[in-house]
């Protein structure tokens, strides 16, 4: 804002003597000299007192002593410059000390068009908002009115938009005070004023207020404070949620605030915001502040996670899209193979070895990587409720069990395994055998397949006994990267 003196034209000396002499000899009436100052005369020949005259375009007011008043206030409402003229459209400055209306405190005036000065309220000035105190006193700084708060800068015009102000939670603001920052921190926040000037807050009592700003979600407190980080804006959690993370949504770091969609890589985490209160321990470790997760956000803001209501692979695991990841019970995506047991049944789930390959194995997979990073071949469902999850039984004449390849130990040929209650006899590469004749393990024979049967028989191949569990290989346990019960 430009404020300058922009003093009126100057009643001329000239002029006026002129003037005055014209009327003086005409009629003995108006401006007449008298001195270093000016009076003027009514029809009468007396002095005018305590009234506004013209000469010409320009108002002059006269004194209780008739003399043309100078640079002063007349009735604390209109002003006169040093050469008595009335100004009007344009601002003046009062220094401290100076006399002024109801007090000497400086501060910036704006004279009308009709010299008044502006008082009590909100007045557009050259295409701003400026707002002014029942003396005429600009306000600038933070501005409280009734239930609505403004921000006039050291200008004085109403601030609009996004503005960052220094800010001090148990220091906070008051009338008058000014302080903008270049960007938000601990001793700085942004704030925003709507097309009115009314700055965005939540309601006293309530927790936040939420605003869309350029197709974005934003949140403010009550202080108007715009929210970041981590923040817990829902009092409840949603149903299966057992830590509390459905109450949270993020929103950047200090500069940002727009709530979060989609994929967001983050050091810091719930457990460690401001809201960690609102967060209870799973069945697993939460995260370390700085350690870095990926997380995914719906359109709504909440964080994808493991729900303890699931009771089959796609429930439990998070979909993107037609894309599955897995999430745990904090959010965070994980990687590895996956252990997940609903009720007794498990499925080993695998989501490859990296952030950047996390997606849902299907279908046969000859590089899972387990918790010991030994590699193994795995089988994963590729459809249905339980798809990614680890088939147990025959496919394509090998046999699986929670997904892993079922193999006689090495230098053994042959071994019989039990899988859902039922006998397979398979090799050291893991294929079942089916054909109907004598299988010898070093060198002896040792089982009989025949009618859909397994039998363990002597070297003379006599029977001696339908194989039972007492006959079966102990499979090899699975190492999970992580597991989890429902």
């Amino acid at each position: 804002m430009k404020k300058t003196y922009k003093w009126a034209a100057v009643l001329s000396a000239a002029a006026l003597i002129s003037m005055g002499s014209t009327v003086m000899a005409m009629a003995a009436s108006g401006w007449s000299s008298e001195g270093d100052s000016w009076i003027y005369l009514d029809s009468s020949g007396n002095r005018v007192t305590n009234e506004w005259k013209k000469s010409g375009d320009q108002s002059y007011y006269l004194g209780s002593d008739g003399y043309i008043v100078t640079d002063s206030w007349v009735d604390d409402t209109y002003y006169v410059n040093e050469d008595g003229v009335l100004l009007k459209n344009q601002w003046i400055y009062m220094e401290e000390g100076q006399e002024s209306p109801s007090s000497e405190e400086e501060g910036w005036f704006y004279l009308s068009s009709t010299g008044k000065a502006v008082t009590d309220g909100w007045e557009l000035i050259d295409g701003k908002y400026y707002c002014f105190d029942d003396d005429g006193r600009m306000y600038t700084g933070w501005h409280f009115d009734d239930d609505y708060v403004y921000y006039l800068g050291e200008d004085g015009s109403r601030k609009t938009g996004w503005v960052c102000l220094e800010y001090d939670e148990d220091d906070e603001p008051e009338e008058g005070d000014i302080g903008t920052a270049e960007s938000a921190g601990d001793d700085a926040k942004w704030f925003y004023f709507q097309s009115s000037g009314k700055m965005v807050a939540a309601d006293s009592g309530s927790s936040y207020l939420q605003k869309s700003i350029n197709g974005s979600k934003y949140y403010f407190d009550e202080n108007g404070v715009m929210l970041t980080g981590w923040a817990a804006i829902e009092d409840e959690a949603e149903e299966g949620d057992s830590t509390g993370i459905s109450k949270f949504r993020y929103f950047g770091d200090d500069n940002d605030g727009a709530m979060a969609k989609g994929w967001k890589y983050l050091t810091e985490h719930p457990t460690d915001s401001d809201d960690s209160e609102e967060m209870t321990t799973g069945s697993t470790d939460k995260p370390e502040d700085g350690d870095g997760y990926w997380y995914y956000f719906d359109t709504d803001g909440t964080p994808k996670y493991l729900s303890s209501t699931a009771a089959t692979v796609s429930s439990a695991v998070g979909k993107v899209g037609s894309t599955s990841y897995f999430f745990d019970e904090y959010g965070c995506m994980q990687t590895g193979l996956i252990g997940l047991d609903f009720d007794g049944t498990v499925y080993a789930v695998y989501f490859g070895t990296s952030e950047d390959d996390a997606v849902m194995r299907t279908g046969k997979q000859t590089s899972v990587y387990d918790g010991n990073d030994e590699k193994g071949t795995y089988y994963f469902n590729t459809s249905g409720s339980n798809k990614g999850g680890g088939y147990s039984g025959v496919k394509d004449n090998y046999l699986y069990y929670e997904g892993k390849l079922v193999k006689a130990d090495d230098d053994s040929d042959f071994q019989v395994f039990e899988v859902d209650g039922k006998f397979y006899l398979v090799n050291e590469s893991g294929k079942v055998q089916t054909s109907a004749k004598y299988y010898q393990v070093d060198g002896e024979y040792t089982y009989q397949y025949s009618g859909g049967t397994i039998y363990v028989v002597d070297d003379d191949k006599e029977i001696l006994h339908e194989v039972s569990e007492s006959d079966c290989a102990v499979m090899e346990e699975i190492v999970y990267d992580s597991y989890y019960s429902f």
